[in-house]
């Protein structure tokens, strides 16, 4: 490898080595891709022709690259697109100290179009990402399904004899059945609107997945990997960055370990926390590498067990992490020949908050509203049927149930109601629009809008606002429900 091709190797943006007549000697892979299937120019002057097309004044960027090029000069000049959507670029000519006389690097850097490339690349990454996932879902689904209809049969027809705490079991084994799935489709929904990064992972599948990305260093180096954590945990951390340190810890416990070692990764709550600890029985720290085991750049690792050399970056990366992005805490004890003990505290999420309070078991029933009436406006029968049912049951009150947005007018032109609960895909103007439409016609009218997909999202902001309606996601409890609607009544 020449000096020139040694230095374009180095450079991480699109660069070329330029002789003072302006020829290019060389270019790097990182030109090549942006210049496309068009090939390269011969010369600097054609080679910004073709890449300052889009930018403000491309004319004049050129001269002056050119000319500090043919006179050896140091050169950075940065232009703007001329539309906002295009291509910037930003110019950098050094010479060199080294290499053949005269010659210099040209660096190019086109910072919108890197932008717009890695937005493609993470969606690409996204669709092959649901397309693993597919497969999975499916299976994941059609055993909760098969839990569910199971159930949902044997309650239908129970045995001679059954009590009500029988029944009430096999009703609570189906809704935590019904939660499971709520839970896959959640992730799956995620991934697909490109939020998979949201605050809240579920740590139970994240561990699950970072164990069997780590299942053949496992099998190549003889290692036993057990991981115990319990569904249902979900904690404040960004999915990608919950991955991201297990599998740093992982393979910091796996470099660690002498052949035929063991490593455990443990989860579990406690008091508001989700507790994860990453656990082996190699060899152990002393007290001075302990004090120096999360500083940046700092590891023991020189080549030893599988020729692996440590950068010193894992628990580093790990305590930026786990402390500054999710505000938990991270802590590490060990000792010679006692094994090493990785502790991380993450904060639960709001998502597992809920579910912790909301067991499906109704310890405490709202009560009715004072002459309360609602108008449900629902195009799936079977939800509606089941709104009615929980308020004749508990409230002892029937609503008014419709399938359209004109037989809700009707409805509000008919006769007063006390709130309104709103589909919040029945209209294709959308849920506000619809809140504001009914309005009009009962001014003041207090609406719940049940979303379900991706208006649980955009309706949860929407929520916050003063007078704004209040939103309840889909699928939701019994509890929920009734909770909601006597806060609607009290908004009266």
């Amino acid at each position: 490898m020449d000096e020139r091709t040694a230095l374009l190797a180095l450079c991480a943006e699109p660069a070329a080595v330029v002789e003072r007549s302006g020829a290019l000697v060389a270019v790097n892979e990182h030109l090549m891709r942006a210049l496309g299937p068009d090939g390269t120019p011969p010369t600097l002057d054609l080679l910004l022709d073709r890449l300052a097309a889009g930018v403000a004044r491309p004319a004049e960027l050129r001269n002056a690259a050119v000319e500090a090029a043919m006179a050896g000069r140091l050169f950075r000049k940065y232009a703007s697109p001329a539309e906002p959507e295009g291509d910037d670029l930003e110019v950098l000519v050094l010479p060199q100290r080294t290499g053949p006389p005269g010659d210099v690097l040209v660096v190019l850097r086109l910072p919108n179009r890197r932008v717009h490339e890695q937005a493609l690349e993470r969606r690409h990454e996204r669709l092959a990402l649901l397309g693993q996932m597919a497969a999975e879902t499916a299976h994941e689904l059609n055993n909760v399904l098969t839990t569910i209809i199971g159930w949902s049969q044997l309650i239908a027809q129970p045995r001679p004899g059954s009590s009500l705490e029988d029944l009430a079991e096999q009703a609570h084994r189906i809704q935590a059945g019904a939660l499971k799935a709520q839970r896959i489709v959640a992730d799956l929904m995620g991934i697909a609107r490109g939020q998979d990064d949201r605050p809240a992972a579920n740590v139970a599948v994240v561990a699950r997945d970072a164990a069997r990305m780590m299942a053949a260093e496992c099998a190549r180096r003889s290692i036993e990997l057990a991981v115990d954590v319990p569904d249902g945990l979900e904690a404040r951390i960004r999915r990608t960055r919950l991955s991201q340190v297990l599998l740093n810890l992982l393979r910091n416990a796996f470099q660690a370990l002498r052949r035929d070692g063991r490593v455990q990764l443990a989860a579990r709550a406690e008091d508001g926390f989700v507790v994860l600890q990453v656990v082996d029985d190699g060899p152990g720290m002393d007290a001075a590498t302990r004090a120096r085991a999360f500083d940046p750049f700092f590891t023991t690792r020189r080549g030893g067990e599988g020729g692996e050399t440590g950068t010193g970056l894992g628990l580093s990366l790990c305590r930026k992490i786990v402390e500054q992005e999710a505000s938990g805490t991270i802590r590490l004890d060990s000792a010679p020949e006692r094994g090493t003990t990785v502790e991380i505290r993450l904060p639960v999420s709001a998502v597992q908050d809920v579910r912790r309070h909301d067991t499906g078991v109704l310890r405490r029933v709202p009560p009715a509203p004072c002459d309360f009436s609602l108008l449900v406006v629902e195009r799936d029968a079977e939800v509606a049927e089941l709104v009615s049912e929980v308020l004749r049951h508990f409230w002892h009150l029937t609503p008014i149930a419709v399938s359209s947005v004109d037989s809700a007018v009707q409805a509000l032109r008919a006769r007063g109601f006390s709130a309104c609960l709103i589909d919040a895909d029945i209209d294709p103007d959308g849920p506000l629009a619809l809140a504001d439409r009914l309005r009009a016609v009962r001014p003041g009218l207090p609406v719940v809008l049940a979303a379900a997909g991706d208006s649980w999202a955009t309706l949860d902001a929407v929520a916050a606002d003063d007078g704004g309606p209040g939103v309840l996601q889909k699928p939701f409890t019994v509890g929920q429900l009734l909770e909601a609607l006597a806060a609607a009544s009290l908004a009266k």
